[in-house]
């Protein structure tokens, strides 16, 4: 995996998922029950380089919070960096992760481009259900999204607040 970042035990508590934050998609990993071992993608070409992934309230969905997003003719810097398998390699092996963070930054920062923020909610089969967007960037770079069942809380890396929204 490149840059594997959140991690969420499922309901079925039989497996968790993790986000890959360089290739945007998300994998499913059994640690238990028949599919033990097994590994397979949960979800994949996502809006954004997802960063930590996390059950809602009622455990019914999974919130995704997207580090840099992907948006095409907009935000592909970072895709096609990543495309070069030698790039890819040499950063997953060589590059400490405070580096790693500040390239993300780098290209989702409105000096060196449009920030955007995107968020979304997913079912438990990996099915993106409803999407937030921040098309001016008020609040991008999202790390952690969470719910107390009647507000959604926004954390991110790069900003020195905390948002919410109304559910």
């Amino acid at each position: 995996m490149y840059f594997s970042n959140g991690i969420q035990i499922m309901p079925d508590k039989q497996s968790f998922i993790v986000s890959e934050t360089l290739t945007a998609r998300i994998h499913r990993h059994y640690f238990s029950g028949p599919k033990k071992g097994l590994t397979e993608i949960f979800m994949d070409n996502l809006p954004g380089h997802p960063d930590n992934v996390r059950l809602s309230s009622d455990k019914k969905t999974i919130w995704i919070a997207f580090a840099v997003p992907r948006i095409a003719g907009k935000y592909e810097s970072f895709d096609q960096m990543l495309r070069y398998p030698s790039i890819r390699k040499f950063l997953h092996n060589y590059m400490p992760h405070t580096f790693l963070t500040w390239i993300f930054q780098y290209f989702n920062d409105p000096k060196t481009s449009k920030a955007y923020g995107i968020a979304v909610q997913a079912d438990l089969e990996g099915n993106i259900r409803r999407s937030f967007h921040s098309p001016k960037g008020t609040v991008n770079n999202l790390s952690q999204m969470t719910d107390d069942g009647k507000y959604l809380y926004f954390c991110t890396y790069a900003n020195s607040f905390l948002a919410r929204i109304k559910l």
